[in-house]
């Protein structure tokens, strides 16, 4: 059961860093980045600047910034999820733990014995 608690909480991050990634790798595959990076390969130091400008005008910035948007909200929302289900588990598994516990039976608590009452003379 801890391998699936432990599952179920990374869950959400690991599908974050795999859809970003996947979305840096679109990114910068992409015809537009390719290109402006060849064009500004042989005046780099000189360019960069507006190279680096251009860029993040871009559609396909536009579209890695939309993307990474929508993998966080995903995330926030899986990361609610599994919070959800942790604390089920954790409900389940304490109401389990309890029944088991009144399953055995209880101990009666020991009785207060009584004392005798001193009289000073």
């Amino acid at each position: 059961m801890p391998d699936d608690l432990m599952q179920t909480a990374m869950q959400p991050y690991l599908k974050l860093v795999q859809g970003n990634l996947g979305l840096l790798t679109k990114f910068s595959s992409s015809p537009e980045v390719v290109a402006q990076a060849a064009a500004s390969a042989q005046s780099l130091l000189r360019q960069g600047q507006e190279s680096a400008v251009g860029i993040l005008y871009s559609n396909a910035f536009a579209q890695l910034a939309q993307g990474m948007l929508q993998n966080y909200a995903e995330f926030l929302t899986e990361l609610g999820q599994a919070g959800m289900d942790l604390l089920g588990q954790g409900q389940a598994a304490l109401l389990h733990q309890v029944q088991a516990t009144s399953g055995q039976g209880v101990e009666e608590a020991p009785q207060p014995r009584e004392r005798g009452v001193r009289r000073v003379a």
